[in-house]
C-alpha cells in the first residue's frame, strides 16, 4: 500500500468528515471530501481515488445508489460503506452491491477504520497485480499457441521456433557458465534444454527428452517451456516458491502432462544452483545417462533413479542436495548419445563417457568433437549436451 493513497470520503455530516479527514491525514493518506452522493461520484470521476468511504444514509442520492454507480463505473476501486443504522439487512445489501467492507456509526475506534482501509487497499493492490499477471500470461500463452500452430503447419517454421525457444548458446552468471548443443535426428527435436536466472541468488536449468520424434514430440517441448515459464512467473509474483524446489516441479509437470492427455511422456533432470552456498538442489525424472560431475580430478555420475514424467500418476520424485566443488564441470547428455557410441555394452559406454568428461570437460564444443558429433551427417536419435562450469 502506498503511503500517499488518495481516499474520497462522502458524507453529509461535516463534523464526521472532518474527524475522518484529520485522522487519515495524520496517517499519511491524502483525503478529499464530498458532501453528497452526486458530488462524490463526480469527484470520483475527476480525481480517481484509491478508495471511497461512503455514508449509507444521505439526502437525495443515498449510499446504496452511490455504491451501485461506483461499482459499475469503477469496479476495481474499493468502497467501504459507513452506516449509522447498524441493520444487518443494510450490510447484506451493501455487500451484494459490491461494498468491500461495512462499518457502523458512531466510529468509536478510528484505528478500526484505518485497519479496514489498509486491508481494502492491499486487496486492491493484489487484484491489480493478479490482473497484470493474467494479462501477461495470456499474452505469453497466445504467443505460444501461435507458435504451436505454426509448428504443426510448417516444419521449417517449427524448427526455427523451437530453436528460438532455446537459451543463448553461452550464458555467464557470476562464476557460472552455461553452454549447450542440440543436434536433431529429424527436422524437429524431442530434446530440449534451458537455463535461466530465477532471482539474484538462484540459477535454474533442465534437460528433457520427450519420447518419440518429430512434430508431436517437439510440440511437447514447447508446452514444457510454457509450463516452466509459468512456474517462474508465479515465483516472481510472490505467489509460489515451487520453482526453487526441483522435486515439486517434476511432480507438477507429471500431473500437467497426464491431465493434458497428450499421449507423450518425457525424461527430465531439473536443478537449482544456490549461488551463495555453491550448492545444487536437483531431482531426476528418469533422465539417463545420469549427469556427470567433474571436480578437476575425477568425474562421477549423480545417480538418482526415478520414473519418467507424464507416464504414471503415482510417480514420485525425490529431492537431492549436493555441495558443489569450488571448480567443477557438470555435463548433462541426453540418451541419444548411447546410440552413437561404438562400445558393445551399456556399462562400457557409460565408462567411456565418464573418462571423456574426466579429460575434456572444458567446453561443450570439445565434448561434441570427442564424441564425433561434429562429423555425423545423420543421427539415430536427438543428442543434447548441457555443460555447466564454475571456474575461479
Amino acid at each position: 500500500m502506498a503511503a500517499t493513497a488518495k481516499i474520497l470520503t462522502i458524507d453529509d455530516e461535516p463534523i464526521l468528515r472532518d474527524i475522518i479527514i484529520s485522522y487519515l491525514e495524520d496517517s499519511n493518506f491524502q483525503v478529499i471530501e464530498a458532501a453528497n452522493g452526486q458530488e462524490g461520484i463526480e469527484l470520483c470521476r475527476r480525481e480517481q481515488p484509491d478508495l471511497v468511504l461512503c455514508d449509507l444514509r444521505m439526502p437525495g442520492m443515498d449510499g446504496l445508489q452511490v455504491l451501485a454507480s461506483l461499482t459499475e463505473e469503477f469496479p476495481e476501486t474499493p468502497v467501504i460503506v459507513i452506516s449509522g443504522m447498524g441493520r444487518i439487512s443494510d450490510a447484506v445489501e451493501a455487500l451484494k452491491l459490491g461494498a468491500w467492507d461495512y462499518i457502523t456509526k458512531p466510529i468509536e475506534d478510528m484505528a478500526a477504520l484505518e485497519h479496514s482501509v489498509q486491508q481494502c487497499l492491499e486487496r486492491a493492490r493484489l487484484r491489480r497485480e493478479n490482473r497484470a499477471y493474467r494479462e501477461n500470461l495470456e499474452a505469453v500463452n497466445a504467443q505460444l499457441q501461435q507458435s504451436l500452430r505454426r509448428l504443426q503447419q510448417d516444419e521449417e517454421a517449427g524448427r526455427q521456433i523451437q530453436f528460438q525457444l532455446l537459451p543463448e548458446d553461452r550464458q555467464r552468471h557470476g562464476p557460472y557458465e552455461f553452454s549447450r548443443q542440440l543436434l536433431t535426428s529429424l527436422y524437429l527435436s524431442g530434446d530440449f534444454v534451458d537455463y535461466f536466472a530465477i532471482d539474484s541468488g538462484h540459477l535454474g536449468f533442465y534437460i528433457a527428452d520427450v519420447a518419440g520424434h518429430g512434430v508431436s514430440s517437439a510440440f511437447v517441448t514447447v508446452l514444457l517451456r510454457s509450463y516452466m515459464n509459468r512456474y517462474l512467473e508465479r515465483y516472481r509474483q510472490d505467489q509460489d516458491q515451487g520453482i526453487l524446489q526441483p522435486a515439486k516441479i517434476l511432480r507438477r509437470l507429471n500431473q500437467e502432462i497426464l491431465q493434458g492427455r497428450l499421449g507423450k511422456y518425457l525424461t527430465m533432470f531439473y536443478g537449482v544452483i544456490d549461488c551463495a552456498a555453491n550448492r545444487l538442489h536437483y531431482s531426476n525424472g528418469g533422465q539417463f545417462p545420469f549427469p556427470l560431475l567433474f571436480d578437476g580430478n575425477h568425474a562421477i555420475y549423480l545417480e538418482s533413479k526415478s520414473l519418467p514424467v507424464g507416464l504414471f500418476s503415482f510417480a514420485d520424485y525425490q529431492p537431492h542436495t549436493l555441495d558443489l566443488p569450488d571448480t567443477f564441470a557438470l555435463a548433462l547428455i541426453s540418451d541419444g548419445i548411447l546410440e552413437t557410441l561404438r562400445q558393445p555394452h551399456l556399462k562400457d559406454k557409460l565408462n567411456y563417457l565418464l573418462s571423456l568428461v574426466d579429460s575434456t570437460a572444458t567446453s561443450v564444443e570439445s565434448l561434441a568433437r570427442q564424441l564425433n558429433l561434429d562429423q555425423a551427417s545423420t543421427l539415430p536419435d536427438d543428442v543434447t549436451i548441457l555443460l555447466i562450469t564454475r571456474r575461479n
